[in-house]
């Protein structure tokens, strides 16, 4: 999976990631490694302002970076 660029869509590029992760059957106890490895900008501080306890876990990892992006409900609604 090539890392993720500026220009990418944090949200499709995770959907990528996830997809790639299962194609490839990488187990899921390394999803978050993974992904942490592979965004940059503000999806990579989130990822290591996190504890090492949850960055160990991938779905925390993913509503965090989400989150911190502010791609949540409220984002869609607004764009609505």
């Amino acid at each position: 999976m090539p890392k993720m660029t500026k220009e990418d869509d944090p949200e499709a590029y995770i959907e990528a990631f996830e997809r790639h992760a299962l194609v490839t059957r990488l187990d899921k106890r390394y999803w978050a490694s993974q992904l942490g490895a592979l965004v940059v900008g503000k999806a990579q501080a989130t990822y290591w302002a996190l504890s090492r306890q949850d960055a160990l876990d991938y779905e925390p990892v993913k509503v965090a970076i989400l989150y911190h992006l502010e791609i949540n409900p409220e984002h869609y609604r607004r764009r609505f």
